[in-house]
């Protein structure tokens, strides 16, 4: 949902881009045409077991805004429950690895914290090589309908950038919807310093059909769009 924002940046430099650029936070075309879907729909959004067993992974593709392609694959997993900034939690591990057509490489781990109360779910933050050392959070409903959105929350890492985590739902047609998770990072100078957008087209019950990973670094001016289906 998040993403460490260091390793992107060391992931982009690694690539060898020094360019300037302009990041689009826009929503992604997953699923974009088609039967548009009843906005009275309740969706669930998050799959039935994904704070309990859950596991899914999807092979990636994708493209750079300087002409490099990509390959790769995205990993979600449920670990056991533990403690996070004083509350229990549940980490769900995240790993991106994807291979560059310039012959780049990286790799990404992250664990990502909820709370354990199923009525009140919050994202609480990450570890990884970033670590949240702070946070203001709002619940995150289990369902909503097309057209809902909301802000989980403002977090703080020890590097002392402050990132915004925002949600929305979106029409995915032919009875789909579009679940979007947008990260924003501001440096601590106030400087936008990365967003980050993973959208997942959806079923009424929660099921990820695909989904769309974009990242703009803005030291480096790179935007890059990666896609899978699971």
């Amino acid at each position: 949902m998040v993403y460490d924002k260091n390793k992107w940046l060391g992931v982009l430099i690694m690539l060898g881009v020094f360019v300037s650029g302009c990041g689009d936070s826009t929503s992604p075309g997953l699923g974009g045409s088609g039967t548009p879907t009843d906005t009275n729909i309740d969706f669930n959004l998050f799959p039935d077991n994904y704070f309990a067993g859950y596991a899914a992974s999807a092979n990636l593709t994708g493209s750079d805004n300087l002409g490099n392609t990509y390959t790769g694959n995205a990993a979600e997993k449920t670990l056991p429950e533990t403690t996070f900034l004083g509350e229990s939690a549940i980490p769900i591990e995240v790993k991106i690895s994807f291979n560059a057509s310039n012959g780049g490489f990286a790799a990404i781990t992250q664990n990502q914290y909820f709370n354990t109360n199923a009525s009140d779910r919050r994202f609480l933050g990450i570890d990884g090589d970033i670590v949240t050392v702070s946070a203001s959070t709002a619940a995150i409903p289990a369902t909503a309908r097309i057209g809902d959105s909301g802000t989980a929350g403002t977090y703080t890492d020890n590097t002392g950038s402050t990132s915004t985590l925002k949600w929305r739902l979106e029409d995915g047609f032919n009875g789909n919807a579009k679940l979007i998770f947008l990260t924003s990072t501001t440096a601590p100078s106030g400087a936008l310093d990365n967003t980050f957008t993973t959208t997942y087209l959806i079923q009424p019950d929660g099921t990820r059909l695909s989904i769309e990973i974009k990242t703009f670094n803005a030291t480096v001016g790179m935007e890059v769009t990666l896609n899978g289906n699971y």
